[in-house]
């Protein structure tokens, strides 16, 4: 059989493969009445921000896709045991990253307290009402652990909490709202209410079954396929939100001010995805090659390995704390990626070194051991900066993380001292005391 045979039937081959990967249709769990990103509507079909936003995903891959709509437990459990493929949106936590992996996030967001106007006070240890969230958000358990002296009742769902807003029978209360950018302002307080104050900003994220890397980088492939003008147009639709018919949602309604913020949100998002993309000037960030073809720079890494020496032929554990030294460097700085089993000049070593290092000898076992080290030196809570992800090239699995920009700054606690790292001339380096208060007051201005 000549070699053009060869080719011809592999070729088919992978066609059929890859055909086979997508035919199946994509269970999305969905948080249905998340207002306005995502809700039922008078025909009984979910809509929403997240909804548009998931369409147009499924247009540009050519995937199809189906939402099931769930409380937030179901979809964590549902997604645990594969009776959905994806959670359309969530926040990150330590508890719910046991069990799922998440990718790039899809909007910004900010979780905010809101209490009736007769009630005055100065700090939140000072409210003697009563609180209310919905159970099993992430709002619930931070205020669960942050705020143990307050009077807290949890709703079922977001209906059941908004209905008791729109009759003002609650003293306060908890919800997510845009986070707005620049000098626009937060959205109108519903009536009766005022905001009284951010509890905390996250960033709402796609999530899937804990080690179904290849489903998280096909998430990531098409969401970088959507444009700025997409998003804006997606937002655009969402106008109409002052002429909500539940009359429920009013409060929410700031109209044209708050599509601006919505639009604003929408843009930086995609801007903050293609920033990375384009840091090295290319148009996707599954095209590898061509990211390690140019080399290193002040937002790519390269090390050879996880723990394995080469020179020496040996596991040396100061070749781990390089690595986290890199990952905060890129915390503290502008974000970056740092590519695992590449070496300084581009060539591909792959990982099967240090695979044999660990307990688990696979891709998993190094996976755990990476988060076992940024928890140790960097705090659990780093990890909704970062994607981790092993990926095959040349047959050779490499390890890439890809790291956002820290909204505080992150210190490398290392033998009960504390070291501040950033990224300059394309290496990490550290600051001296004096250096770090200048740095950090001028790179996180309040």
């Amino acid at each position: 059989m000549n070699k053009f045979l060869i080719q011809l039937i592999l070729t088919v081959s992978i066609l059929f493969v890859t055909a086979d990967g997508y035919s199946k249709t994509y269970k999305i769990g969905c948080i249905d009445d998340y207002y306005p990103y995502i809700t039922t509507s008078n025909n009984g079909k979910l809509e929403g921000i997240i909804i548009d936003w998931w369409n147009l995903w499924s247009e540009k891959t050519g995937i199809e896709i189906e939402f099931v709509p769930l409380d937030i437990q179901s979809c964590i459990e549902k997604t645990k045991t594969g009776e959905i493929d994806i959670i359309s949106g969530i926040f990150y936590s330590d508890e719910r990253a046991v069990y799922v992996d998440f990718s790039d996030p899809l909007m910004r967001m900010r979780t905010v307290i809101y209490l009736k106007n007769n009630v005055k006070i100065d700090s939140i240890q000072n409210f003697n009402g009563t609180l209310n969230v919905v159970e099993n958000t992430l709002a619930h358990s931070y205020i669960q652990n942050n705020y143990q002296g307050l009077k807290l009742n949890a709703f079922k769902s977001y209906a059941s909490l908004i209905k008791a807003i729109y009759l003002q029978n609650i003293d306060g209360f908890s919800y997510d709202i845009p986070n707005p950018i620049g000098n626009y302002k937060i959205p109108t307080a519903p009536n009766g209410y005022y905001f009284f104050n951010t509890l905390f900003t996250e960033k709402l994220r796609p999530a899937v079954k804990k080690g179904n890397r290849d489903l998280a980088n096909l998430i990531i492939s098409g969401a970088n396929k959507i444009s700025d003008d997409e998003l804006i147009e997606i937002a655009e639709k969402w106008k109409m939100f002052e002429q909500d018919k539940t009359q429920i949602w009013w409060f929410l309604s700031i109209g044209f001010g708050l599509l601006v913020i919505i639009v604003i949100l929408l843009i930086q998002a995609f801007k903050t995805k293609r920033k990375k993309n384009h840091l090295t000037g290319i148009e996707t960030k599954n095209d590898w090659y061509k990211i390690i073809d140019k080399g290193e720079n002040d937002l790519i890494e390269f090390k050879s390995s996880y723990r394995w020496d080469y020179k020496e032929k040996k596991v040396n554990k100061v070749l781990e704390v390089v690595i986290v030294k890199t990952i905060s460097a890129f915390l503290n700085t502008e974000g970056g990626m740092l590519f695992i089993g590449v070496d300084d000049e581009g060539n591909i070593l792959g990982l099967d070194f240090d695979y044999q290092t660990m307990s688990k000898k696979n891709s998993d076992g190094l996976l755990l051991a990476l988060t076992n080290l940024i928890n140790q030196y960097l705090g659990k809570s780093t990890h909704k900066f970062m994607t981790i992800n092993i990926i095959s090239i040349d047959e050779k699995d490499i390890c890439i993380v890809n790291i956002e920009k820290s909204d505080k700054p992150i210190f490398l606690s290392k033998n009960e001292k504390e070291e501040f790292y950033i990224r300059a001339s394309a290496s990490s380096q550290p600051l001296g005391l004096r250096e770090s208060y200048k740095y950090i007051n001028s790179h996180w201005k309040k």
